[in-house]
């Protein structure tokens, strides 16, 4: 899980500082509204949900393009 801290608000994006020290822009509608400026955020992947998306994606495509 990465962590990063909402360093300052630049336009519609937040200025995150990253566990390196280095900074990353985050859209701020990728953010919950109550996201201010010194919150910590968590990013984390659920690979077993993106998986199942991929499957059921797949699914989708395999009937749209049946034979």
């Amino acid at each position: 899980m990465k962590t990063l801290i909402i360093d300052r608000f630049e336009g519609k994006y937040a200025v995150c500082e990253t566990e390196q020290g280095t900074f990353a822009d985050i859209s701020v509608l990728a953010l919950p509204e109550e996201a201010d400026e010194g919150d910590v955020i968590h990013i984390s992947v659920d690979k077993s949900q993106s998986e199942k998306r991929r499957q059921h994606i797949n699914r989708l495509a395999d009937r749209l393009f049946k034979d």
